[in-house]
């Protein structure tokens, strides 16, 4: 991402987090030149506060970033946004410059090519609990989604920073996103969260779904940020 694709809100924020991880930075200096603070206590403040920054630019990297040139995009966001609700898991990977057809073509033993356009709908029914197709993952290209019920490469990472263990569609998820610039996105079956997945790291956000202010019968996602 980079600054210029921030809206002026945008770089307030960031800037507003900069500065306090500064201000933190600073008192730390001054309390080890004499002050009685607990330096390992101060130390942590500063690591949360950077993890807030972490998740922030996240945050903004999906919403300006990534949403808005994608195809199909908007319409994944709208499923996940319901199976997310219900606790359906999901896994949909949108191919973006690196190829996938080696992933597709395996697929084609492993699950069901589709070939249709991509649609809120069609992703919750492959995904709906039952379905033979909704352990596997989706395959997107160019607004297409080429393939379902598809087995993704595991990655070696099995806990994530916090020191919990990952399960197998985030593995799937972090291992494709390790080998590919695909964009991998996941719905737990456990806790309902919605991440995406780039170059190997899990980035959580809250998706959740909206009446429209102009139409009381039609639904939009909203995109909003959640702490990791």
């Amino acid at each position: 991402m980079t600054l210029c694709q921030l809206s002026e809100d945008m770089k307030n924020d960031v800037q507003a987090k900069l500065e306090n991880i500064r201000q933190q930075i600073d008192s730390i200096l001054t309390m080890m030149r004499g002050g009685e603070k607990c330096l390992l206590c101060e130390i942590t403040s500063v690591v949360d506060l950077t993890n807030e920054l972490e998740v922030l630019a996240s945050f903004y990297h999906f919403q300006s970033s990534l949403l808005p040139h994608i195809e199909g995009l908007d319409e994944i966001i709208k499923a996940l946004a319901k199976l997310s609700h219900n606790n359906h898991g999901a896994l949909v990977a949108v191919e973006r410059n690196d190829s996938l057809d080696s992933y597709v073509t395996a697929c084609n033993i492993t699950g069901v090519p589709i070939n249709a356009v991509v649609s809120a709908p069609l992703l919750e029914t492959i995904f709906y609990p039952g379905n033979p197709l909704h352990d596997g993952a989706v395959i997107v290209r160019k607004n297409q989604i080429v393939s379902a019920g598809c087995l993704l490469p595991l990655s070696n990472q099995k806990f994530n920073k916090e020191g919990k263990k990952i399960g197998t569609r985030h593995r799937a998820a972090l291992g494709l996103s390790e080998l590919t610039d695909a964009l991998v996105l996941t719905v737990s079956e456990e806790t309902g969260q919605v991440s995406f997945v780039l170059t190997g790291v899990i980035h959580p956000i809250e998706v959740t779904l909206c009446a429209h202010a102009n139409s009381p019968n039609k639904v939009e996602p909203q995109v909003t940020l959640t702490e990791i």
